[in-house]
């Protein structure tokens, strides 16, 4: 055997032991007539685009580069953030539909590595038609107006986040099972892709016609790569968080899909603090935004957390209990991070107070710090209350689907029955939807409408409201400890549950 043969039978070893999947997948991807076609559109598009550029390059005019540049990488940004995505989709609702996927998670491969050889295939599909574009862009640096620095950020700031759509497609197409569902939402994110490349192409012409202008586009400042660096970690963080949701929901409920879930997202929280308490050196005004910025974005970031945690199960399968029990000491002290509804609470209220404390250490200010601890209370009452009725009226029918939409429905209908009531016990000629003291029970109207509550010393109902979720995040923590001492449930009633983190 020569040694070119060796090389070639050594790679293809390698990869097979790296991830199979992508080995599967990019044979797949390279027979198939999507990557085909999207291809050879690719190719005709940049040789289309690069000839116009240079044409328009012997007027003398010096921005051919400028726009060529901006042409090419609309039409990479049109594969990598809807097609290759769409394909990405398709990837996981085709195994099911041929009643493949099955088999492949019975074999020695996890869900983990299931999902990431998917998503790596994608990236070798987004890396071969870059690699196709990449001498036109490289025109376009020839032409003038553009630097080569700008050229390789923005072709990089492009691959992840199409890589990053491509996860989010992923797990997608894990939520549901039936054909005829997935189909539709197959439907409704083509729809999507569509209506949004339909507007950000209307935008491109009617507010980009400085682009066509003299003078070269360069990243520069230390606020630009400041900002890219934010988005890019931001980035980074999500998309390992939208595979580790897709590992959960191929993972079999006997087996422990929420800590790593939890890791992934306090990591997620942690990065959005770290980089807000960044700004701690800056002045009061910019501490001032950095601190609104946090209470909201970390807001946002523990609503959505809580809702998910705190309404698990508060049972955790025999074999996850039995490994959790023989653990050693030290995992034992991070036992937040296992599954369970009482753990969930706990990991909430420790990543609360995390939150009070960075926008404490940012904006001091006694408004901004009852804001956020009003919100915190908001979102233990509107988690926690739901949760914790469920276990004590029906626990045997509380499973994490009905508490969840418990707590989707009991949302809605704080922002409706204030002005319904009203309307149906003082009957006045006309509908008043101004905010009062009736729409203290709307968490949205009152955070938003923070200066009235202020004004008005309106500080009672929300700490009412807060001090009741507290209380049954309390209990929940509480009923928790008691379910881990007690035999856990068994695998059949874990399947039928099909809980989630």
């Amino acid at each position: 055997m020569s040694r070119p043969q060796a090389l070639l039978g050594w790679l293809e070893d390698t990869s097979d032991w790296l991830n199979p999947i992508v080995v599967k997948e990019v044979r797949q991807v390279v027979r198939g007539r999507e990557f085909n076609y999207s291809f050879g559109v690719s190719l005709v598009a940049g040789f289309a685009v690069a000839f116009f550029g240079a044409a328009d390059a012997l007027t003398g005019t010096g921005a051919a580069g400028r726009w060529t540049f901006l042409a090419l990488m609309g039409c990479l940004t049109l594969l990598g953030l809807a097609v290759v995505p769409l394909g990405a989709y398709s990837a996981l609702r085709n195994e099911r539909m041929e009643q493949t996927l099955e088999l492949i998670t019975l074999t020695a491969l996890s869900p983990r590595r299931v999902v990431i050889g998917k998503l790596l295939a994608q990236g070798v599909k987004l890396a071969t038609l870059f690699a196709g574009m990449a001498p036109f862009i490289a025109m376009s640096f020839l032409l003038g107006g553009i630097d080569f620095v700008t050229i390789l950020v923005t072709l990089a700031v492009v691959f992840l986040w199409s890589l990053w759509a491509s996860a989010a497609c992923l797990f997608l197409s894990t939520l549901l099972k039936s054909r005829a569902i997935s189909g539709l939402v197959f439907g409704g994110v083509a729809l999507i892709v569509f209506i949004v490349f339909g507007f950000g192409r209307a935008a491109f012409f009617f507010f980009g016609g400085a682009s066509f202008a003299p003078g070269p586009i360069s990243i520069s400042g230390a606020d630009s790569w400041w900002a890219l660096a934010i988005v890019t970690t931001a980035c980074l963080a999500t998309m390992i968080n939208l595979v580790l949701l897709a590992e959960n929901r191929l993972s079999l409920a006997t087996e422990d899909r929420v800590t790593p879930l939890r890791v992934g997202f306090l990591v997620q929280f942690l990065l959005i603090a770290a980089w807000t308490l960044s700004f701690i050196g800056e002045p009061p005004t910019v501490r001032a935004s950095a601190a609104g910025a946090l209470r909201v974005i970390g807001g946002l970031h523990l609503a959505l957390v809580a809702m998910f945690a705190v309404t698990e199960d508060l049972p955790v399968p025999r074999t996850v209990l039995r490994r959790m029990q023989s653990a050693s000491a030290w995992r034992r002290m991070l036992a937040i991070l296992g599954p369970g509804g009482g753990r969930g609470a706990i990991y909430v209220l420790a990543q609360m107070a995390l939150l009070v404390a960075a926008s404490w250490l940012l904006d001091p200010r006694g408004s901004s710090l009852r804001w956020l601890l009003t919100m915190c209370g908001y979102v233990c009452f509107f988690t926690g209350v739901p949760a914790f009725l469920f276990q004590i009226l029906k626990p045997s029918r509380g499973t994490s689907l009905h508490l969840r939409l418990a707590v989707l429905l009991l949302l809605p209908a704080s922002m409706v029955l204030p002005d319904l009531i009203h309307y149906l016990l003082w009957r006045p000629e006309v509908l008043d939807l101004k905010y009062s003291a009736r729409h203290l029970l709307n968490p949205l109207r009152t955070l938003a409408n923070w200066r009235t509550v202020e004004t008005r010393i309106w500080f009672v109902p929300p700490l009412g409201l807060g001090l009741i979720g507290l209380i049954t995040y309390l209990r929940l923590i509480q009923m928790g400890m008691q379910a881990s001492k007690k035999p856990a449930y068994s695998n059949t009633r874990a399947v039928e549950t099909g809980s989630t983190g």
